[in-house]
């Protein structure tokens, strides 16, 4: 139809919305409009684009430009506290392409509903239990002129298993005050074990519109769902008590412009008000009580409380309510936001992905400041917009904190440049990049300016800077013109915005995150202008000791590891420390090789992240290949990567680095190698296929029936973990790998084996942890190829002194080693092809990463004896997908400990909501 809306039509996960920048649009049907549909669940966020009929919800929509969100205030039985919980964001508008993907991050986190929790307490909760509730056959509607009928609702004693009541309100036309009721007790599965997956039993859920066309501090209420167990608690009344004592802060709704597009005008209601609203019938009700049933939430892993308050002009904000939240996605925050004389603070939780750059550690704290012109005075003043102090263990976020903030880190700049290359000399048009693309990555000297060409702006242009990197210079730039003025719409003229984050490790440096800069001098968007700003910037962030008093759970013990990472750099000094949890991490330092470049990480790893199971502390890890030079026509040894790893405060000091052993020599005779692994060149041969998984025994007793011989004309690949090495307990796999393509090379005869010393036991021995062949010699997938591996190896371990056990932390130097020089080219991301199975670490930097390619052949599945399946990166030197200059992309360290082959195959049904 000539008439109808164009919407995008996309569906994401929040942890990853690139899914929804699509180009996929939709057309079909008049008298819709467009939607952003945001759905949360424990642990997900979906995202939905789409479009929805104008008549499609309970309620009437006085104007389809709008934000609802649904959200609930509950009960937590284990904790006695209250907290919110957001259902569902809803985002709609009717002009063409109007819910573009770019506002997804814009929808609002929550309308942040609260009452009074002694009112919950005395109204909703009671004694946690009722025996009788308002019971009405059907629903009783009715409005200002014709009040609704409530003699119908008559109190019913319940089952015996039912303790509670649900009534609820829905407006149907909050204009004419059309409401509906609906009372019984509760439903029996609200009683049972599983209650709190539902919601729980004592809880309120709200929905609330805010029309973005209209007045934005005012919403609408549309329905109430009220779950309590005190006497007399589904009273007609209870809906108007409920909303006298709500409390809400709708937040910053800016990203969505005042008024619509001039070619679309806002639709008006029909004069008639029968059509688009649910008819007023005594039949029996149509929205069953039950649909907010079993598939709302489930229960919080992982559970992190946080203080929950918001205060006005209070210099202390005194809290005690709190709200749980996942420490899997989220963190605790106070927040102080300045408005001219009126200051804002609130303490809450917040998404980990709700910042723009990756927070490094915590706890930290963070400050936005402007500076600013005056036109009148002819004057650059500053100020200060929020403060931010993030952390991550139970109630860190505590109120006492709130005076210890930061009250600004006093970021100057000198008059003199900002006149020149902020101010201008008042020309009426200005040069004025322009990157219609989106934002250009890279380091500051390697922006490529050719995709933002230099445009005539006669208004302010605005230039934007983010250090999704701050150490390494990494940043994303982007330039344009802006719109002019209207009576809706000014912004300022000269104006530079700037944000630092302070580390509690780091108590006198400030990282940049961002900076914004509003101008009208000539040619000030050029990309060197950021650099040029931060060698003039001058930063004093003070004294912040009493804010960073505590920097992690003080029940929790913790340990302290050095933290970098180096690229071709022998010593790899490192002064940089990080603490996280003893009981679940241990300190290592890893040399990782590729070709001629090498990379060392120090940081933390994760006690049970291993493939293996660490049994005793401290041990060397070395993984050794044997390949086979077709060119050369002989056997080569390679060492991939060399861990050691220790288990008290610092004992990964960087000073160690340079005794880490280069090889264990790991040989097995050529003879043995042309024999077994070679072969004589057959095309064809015998290669067992294992397609039921790893299989699993000692080596005298492999049950090896599940993997019958087959014919193979590629490289067979066995595999052999051993997960008790002194036990001889081992897992076995063995396939055909698939045939080489453009994007899938194998190598055709190689063996990679990772050694084990763990350094307490003496004398010194090497246990093997996994070997993997790649070989075409015919039955070389025999399973008693590794015994007889085994029996060919020989070893030599070389000198580990530096490595002998400390006989107690005390005796570990802790003092800070020389100032750090950090590479500043980062660790490329490689893409592997193999899939050998090896150990996996993980830890809180960022190391050099590695990807599986897609072609990689069958993923094995772990034993029950191995409770992780992993795959291992062996070919040297690997394929460099990322430039060596951009930053790492993901927090591990030990990557070649980490690389996964598992095929994983996510099917997320994200379905649009018809709202009941």
């Amino acid at each position: 139809p000539s008439n109808s809306l164009i919407c995008y039509e996309c569906g994401c996960n929040q942890s990853d919305t690139t899914a929804c920048n699509c180009d996929t649009t939709s057309d079909i049907t008049d008298n819709d409009y467009c939607v952003i549909l945001e759905q949360r669940y424990v642990g997900n966020t979906y995202v939905q684009l789409s479009r929805i009929p104008r008549n499609s919800s309970w309620v009437y929509i006085e104007d389809p430009y709008y934000v609802l969100t649904q959200e609930s205030i509950r009960y937590n039985l284990t904790t006695r506290q209250w907290y919110l919980w957001t259902i569902s964001v809803l985002f709609g508008c009717d002009w063409d392409l109007c819910n573009s993907p770019s506002l997804i991050n814009s929808l609002p986190n929550s309308f942040k509903y609260n009452i009074n929790s002694t009112w919950l307490n005395s109204n909703i909760y009671g004694t946690g239990s009722v025996t009788s509730c308002h019971h009405c056959d059907t629903e009783v509607c009715g409005d200002a002129t014709n009040p609704s009928d409530f003699d119908q609702c008559q109190m019913v004693t319940c089952n015996t298993n039912v303790t509670s009541c649900l009534a609820y309100g829905l407006w149907n036309n909050v204009a004419t005050g059309e409401q509906c009721y609906q009372s019984q007790c509760a439903p029996e599965y609200l009683n049972g074990a599983n209650a709190e997956i539902y919601g729980g039993k004592h809880r309120i859920d709200i929905e609330a519109v805010v029309y973005l066309a209209k007045d934005r501090s005012k919403y609408d209420i549309w329905e109430l769902d009220v779950y309590c167990a005190v006497n007399n608690c589904t009273r007609p009344t209870i809906f108007q008590e409920i909303s006298q004592q709500l409390t809400l802060e709708i937040g910053d709704l800016s990203a969505y412009p005042p008024t619509r597009p001039l070619t679309t005008q806002a639709p008006t209601r029909p004069l008639t008000t029968q059509a688009p609203t649910r008819p007023l019938t005594t039949q029996a009700p149509t929205r069953p009580l039950t649909t907010q049933a079993p598939t709302t939430t489930t229960p919080i892993p992982n559970p992190l409380r946080c203080y929950s308050c918001d205060c006005f002009d209070q210099p202390t904000c005194p809290c005690s309510s709190t709200v749980v939240s996942s420490l899997d996605y989220t963190y605790c925050v106070i927040v102080r936001e300045n408005f001219g004389q009126q200051t804002y603070i609130y303490a809450d939780y917040l998404e980990l992905s709700a910042t723009l750059m990756y927070i490094e550690e915590f706890p930290y704290a963070f400050v936005e400041e402007s500076i600013d012109y005056n036109e009148k005075t002819g004057l650059w003043f500053t100020t200060t917009n929020f403060i931010v102090y993030g952390c991550n263990w139970n109630l860190c976020n505590k109120p006492e904190l709130i005076p210890l903030l930061p009250n600004s880190y006093q970021m100057r700049l000198p008059e003199a440049w900002l006149n020149s290359s902020i101010l201008g000399s008042g020309q009426p048009v200005s040069n004025c990049h322009q990157c219609p693309e989106g934002a250009q990555c890279g380091t500051a000297d390697f922006l490529d300016a050719n995709t933002c060409p230099i445009q005539s702006c006669n208004t302010t242009c605005l230039v934007l800077d983010t250090y999704e990197d701050p150490a390494y210079d990494y940043l994303c730039y982007q330039s344009f013109c802006l719109p002019p003025d209207t009576q809706y719409y000014q912004l300022d003229r000269h104006k530079v915005e700037i944000e630092g984050i302070v580390y509690a490790s780091q108590q006198n440096f400030v990282h940049l995150w961002e900076i914004d800069i509003y101008c009208r001098a000539n040619d000030c968007s050029r990309p060197g202008i950021f650099k040029e700003l931060r060698e003039n910037l001058s930063v004093v962030p003070g004294t912040l000791a009493a804010l960073f008093t505590e920097t992690h759970d003080p029940n929790i013990p913790q340990r302290r590891c050095y933290d970098c990472y180096c690229h071709n750099q022998p010593s790899c000094i490192c002064e940089r420390t990080t603490i996280m949890a003893a009981n679940q991490t241990y300190c290592m330092i890893m040399r990782q090789n590729y070709g001629q470049d090498v990379w060392t990480s120090l940081g933390h790893i994760g006690q049970d992240l291993t493939r293996v199971h660490i049994q005793d502390f401290p041990y060397l890890l070395v993984e050794e290949s044997i390949l086979y030079d077709e060119q050369l026509m002989r056997w080569v040894t390679v060492t991939n990567f060399v861990v050691y790893g220790c288990n008290y405060d610092l004992c990964n000091h960087p000073s160690l680095i340079p005794s880490m052993p280069n090889s264990f020599q790991m040989r097995l005779p050529e003879d043995w190698l042309n024999t077994n692994v070679k072969g004589s060149g057959q095309p064809v041969r015998n290669c067992h296929e294992c397609p039921d998984g790893p299989q699993c025994g000692h080596s005298d007793y492999l049950d090896t029936s599940h993997c019958p011989t087959k014919e193979c004309n590629t490289t067979c690949l066995v595999l052999d973990t051993f997960d008790k090495p002194n036990d001889d307990l081992q897992c076995y796999q063995s396939f055909c790998a698939p045939p080489d393509s453009d994007n899938f090379h194998i190598d055709t005869h190689r063996v990679e084996i990772e050694g084990l010393i763990y350094l307490n036991k003496q004398p010194l021995s090497v246990e093997l942890w996994e070997v993997d062949i790649y070989c075409r010699a015919d039955d070389c997938s025999r399973p008693e190829i590794f015994t007889e591996l085994k029996s060919n190896l020989t070893v030599v371990i070389g000198d580990l002194s530096p490595f002998n056990p400390q006989t107690s932390t005390s005796s570990q130097s802790t003092n800070n080693p020389p100032t750090t020089t950090q590479s500043t080219t980062n660790p490329p991301t490689t893409t592997q092809t193999t899939t050998n199975p090896p150990t996996t670490t993980q830890s809180t930097t960022n190391p050099p990463t590695t990807t599986q390619s897609t072609t990689n052949p069958p993923t094995t599945t772990q034993s029950t004896t191995n409770p992780t399946t992993t795959t291992q990166s062996t070919t040297n030197p690997p394929t460099t997908t990322q430039p060596t200059n951009s930053p790492p992309t993901t927090p591990s360290k030990a990557s070649l400990l980490t690389s996964a082959s598992l095929f994983i195959s996510l099917l997320i049904t994200i379905f649009l909501m018809n709202f009941h």
